[in-house]
């Protein structure tokens, strides 16, 4: 007993540098020529490789499917950075755009403008917009004046059309009164067949319309034709797209039709105007219409 306590440690270390050598001889050798200790080696070793294969395979898997979603999750997290990106760069090339065509738009309307009418006129910005009860604009301040040579009754269009009149002036600045006001009245034809009339705003709260009076029932109109300005009077000149006609309506009685016309411009939408100047008379629009 002494002795093998004694080398204990060395019998030990022998087993376990020869179990592995036998195991290894057992599993190289040919099966042909496998001998009672092969096999009973094999019987033995099988199922332990098994278990450690099946065990280094689960952890294997496992940590290549750590490394996999941690990888997608950065390329997510990239490529959501990169959505972003080019969302932000869309929307400001979009609304680069859009501003590239307003001012091409009104460039090219006033190059038209001039040559058709030779009238002076001078570009002003839309600082301010009155509201209505129901949210409607009725009416826009520019960011010119009197000392600008701006007078009352001076036409204000845009590149859509009509957008109505000088009003009324507060210090720097002016007011507009839109062509759908109750107090706007404006000479008119129809572009297909030439019938006149004057169009003159509703004041309605809850949308933008205006008619037209004094349309005799025999002119043949009809939903969408344009009204133009017709220049009558000297006041706008002709020619300036003032709105489409939405509805006909003959009665039965009475001389003229009641005809309503949807205006070229959205108010509500304005920041640039052309003021014609030159074309009307200082005091078409009197102190009592300046009221309201």
């Amino acid at each position: 007993m002494s002795f093998l306590a004694r080398y204990k440690n060395v019998f030990i270390c022998i087993v376990a540098l020869v179990t592995p050598f036998l195991f290894l001889k057992a599993n190289l050798a040919d099966p042909a020529k496998l001998t009672a200790l092969d096999r009973v080696l094999l019987t033995v070793s099988t199922p332990i490789q098994w278990a450690t294969t099946a065990t280094a395979e689960a952890i294997g898997n496992v940590w290549s499917n750590y490394i996999f979603l941690v990888g997608t999750e950065e390329e997510n997290e990239r490529l959501r950075f990169e959505n972003q990106r080019l969302v932000a760069e869309n929307r400001l090339f979009l609304k680069t755009e859009q501003e590239v065509r307003r001012l091409r738009r009104m460039l090219m309307f006033r190059e038209t403008f001039a040559g058709q009418l030779r009238a002076s006129r001078v570009v002003a910005r839309v600082v301010g917009r009155g509201i209505s009860e129901q949210f409607r604009v009725d009416r826009i301040h520019l960011d010119l004046g009197e000392n600008q040579g701006l007078k009352k009754g001076l036409p204000v269009v845009t590149f859509e059309g009509l957008v109505g009149q000088i009003a009324r002036f507060e210090g720097e600045y002016a007011d507009v009164m839109l062509s759908v006001d109750r107090k706007s009245y404006v000479p008119v034809y129809v572009q297909r067949n030439g019938a006149q009339g004057i169009l003159r705003g509703t004041g309605e709260l809850d949308r933008y319309t205006c008619e037209v009076e004094y349309l005799l029932r025999s002119d043949e109109v009809q939903e969408g034709d344009q009204l133009f300005t017709s220049g009558t009077g000297g006041k706008f000149p002709e020619g300036i797209l003032a709105g489409t006609i939405k509805s006909v309506r003959r009665e039965n009685t009475g001389l003229f039709q009641k005809v309503v016309v949807e205006p070229a411009v959205n108010f509500s939408r304005l920041r640039e105007v052309f003021v014609i100047l030159d074309t009307a008379h200082e005091g078409d629009i009197n102190d009592d219409d300046d009221a309201r």
